[in-house]
């Protein structure tokens, strides 16, 4: 099952990374981003056949603050961010077909890696889309334990 994955505005990816990924937070209006609406962000959606926004991904201009040496310094990067799947629509290809979208978007903003804080229990997925390990494990608070990954694009 092919899933249409399109560009949305930033407020639309809210109540999916409420459900899928920051059910801690107190509501949806919660689940923004400090750069959610930086004039470079984009932020993509993944289509259910009814039309429900099932899994999102963010992608920014942004450089890692806590590993800046994992990459080179003078290489574009992009960072994949707050990127889910609802519970319901895992196991359907639905995250790759999201990270194809940032990676082709990435591509044509000239950057040479998509990186990514990678949480634990989705490592081997990351692995498996091309992503490499660039850090040991850190813990981010009330989410968990992750690692940084990256892929070359």
């Amino acid at each position: 099952l092919q899933m249409p994955v399109r560009r949305i505005p930033s407020a639309e990816t809210r109540p999916v990374r409420h459900r899928a990924l920051w059910p801690h937070r107190p509501d949806v209006a919660s689940c923004t981003i400090d750069i959610d609406d930086a004039p470079d962000a984009l932020h993509f959606g993944a289509f259910s056949p009814e039309g429900e926004i099932v899994g999102v991904a963010s992608l920014f201009n942004q450089r890692s603050d806590r590993f800046p040496e994992a990459l080179p310094s003078d290489a574009p990067v992009r960072r994949l961010r707050a990127m889910g799947v609802l519970a319901e629509w895992r196991r359907q290809r639905i995250g790759e077909a999201l990270i194809e979208a940032a990676c082709d978007a990435a591509r044509s903003q000239d950057a040479q890696f998509l990186w990514c804080d990678a949480r634990e229990v989705a490592l081997e997925f990351y692995a498996a889309q091309g992503f490499r390990f660039l850090s040991p494990t850190y813990e981010i608070p009330l989410i968990g334990p992750h690692r940084m990954m990256a892929r070359p694009l």
